[in-house]
């Protein structure tokens, strides 16, 4: 599932960079989604295998932050220091905004702490400037340069806020039986049904609202009890067909989209590659759960979401990128998969190291006790 993983941000890549030609893959709000089936896929896997019991349940909180917050703090910290050397300078940088008197200093210490939280760092998208004061809007990005989502210093952290109020769930949820999470499945696609007959469906309801992206995680769940129900089917040459189809679908999904909207939800090509990817997994998981070498190319798509804005950033002054998209994106491509590389070398796998054998502690004595 790692490949799947990386081929998954750098469609999220090529969409902030113009993509190769104008190519996006999938794009990346449906990128981001497909992130989430694939994040409650995992979470029911380490909640029924590894951390099956309540009284686990803290030791999985702790497991969840250290894999979160210790790669997300490193990529904050270069942000912030590459935005220091950028303030005042003739391009602008992202702090400018702090140091403006477009809101109070109570409301821009607020914004400061979601960039250290995380969790919350979704509001911003349901803010807006009015007065010199943050008010509620259903109109995302409808203030124009004064969007109180320049406050955020990793824009793209605003989808880890949602992953971590699935985190904060999941303990609760993705132990029951299949039948109790699939009603709660079917009440958040019904809430998402009847909000968009509203004429709530536009970004960021389309995407970002966590009731609606709830759906998606459990789908995931789901997805893992299907294939803990049977293992030995998911491993066969049918089962890798079926696995292979979501990599296939993810690389010539403009084609099958053709005319139709890249960020509407109910577009039927998009619905069905998220069911498929839903189906699929079982199959991508029974195939490449031993697969050394997948797992060490999926170490890399986190801090490769991550860091692709900030290198961005630093080769915004090219002329030559400047011009072409496709020049930017395979500049950027390469650049972010190097320093993403370095940090899991040098850095994410000695993290990594140390918060397993804080779970396996943690399972240890509980068995013990």
């Amino acid at each position: 599932m790692g490949l799947l993983r990386v081929l998954l941000a750098l469609a999220v890549l090529f969409e902030h960079t113009g993509g190769i030609g104008g190519y996006w893959m999938i794009g990346g709000p449906l990128a981001v989604q497909a992130f989430f089936v694939i994040s409650g896929f995992y979470m029911g896997l380490v909640l029924n295998e590894r951390y099956d019991r309540p009284a686990l349940n803290k030791a999985f909180y702790l497991n969840r932050a250290i894999r979160i917050y210790s790669v997300y703090f490193l990529f904050l910290a270069l942000y912030l220091a590459v935005f220091a050397l950028a303030h005042g300078q003739s391009g602008g940088s992202p702090l400018d905004p702090y140091f403006s008197d477009l809101i109070s200093w109570p409301e821009k210490a607020w914004l400061a702490l979601l960039n250290l939280t995380v969790i919350g760092q979704d509001l911003p998208l349901w803010l807006k400037i009015d007065g010199g004061h943050l008010a509620w809007t259903t109109d995302a990005f409808g203030t124009g340069p004064k969007d109180v989502f320049h406050f955020m210093v990793i824009p793209v952290a605003w989808s880890l806020s949602l992953e971590l109020c699935f985190y904060l769930l999941a303990p609760f949820i993705a132990r029951r039986p299949w039948q109790q999470i699939a009603a709660l499945f079917a009440a958040s696609v019904a809430l998402r049904i009847g909000a968009a007959m509203l004429g709530y469906s536009a970004d960021p309801f389309s995407y970002r609202f966590f009731p609606f992206e709830l759906a998606l995680f459990l789908a995931g769940v789901l997805a893992y009890k299907a294939w803990a129900a049977n293992r030995a089917r998911w491993e066969g040459q049918g089962p890798r067909l079926l696995a292979l189809a979501v990599p296939a679908a993810t690389l010539a999904y403009p084609w099958l989209l053709g005319s139709a909207s890249q960020t509407a939800f109910f577009e039927p090509v998009r619905i069905g590659y998220l069911l498929l990817m839903a189906a699929a997994l079982p199959a991508i998981h029974g195939w490449s759960r031993n697969w050394a070498l997948d797992r060490q190319i999926g170490e890399l798509s986190y801090p490769l979401y991550l860091n692709q804005l900030l290198v961005m950033g630093l080769l915004a002054g090219w002329p030559v990128l400047a011009d072409s998209s496709t020049a930017r994106t395979l500049a950027v491509t390469l650049i972010s998969l190097a320093l993403a590389w370095v940090v899991v070398r040098f850095i994410d796998r000695r993290i990594e190291a140390w918060r397993h054998r804080l779970a396996d502690k943690a399972g240890a004595q509980q068995i013990g006790g």
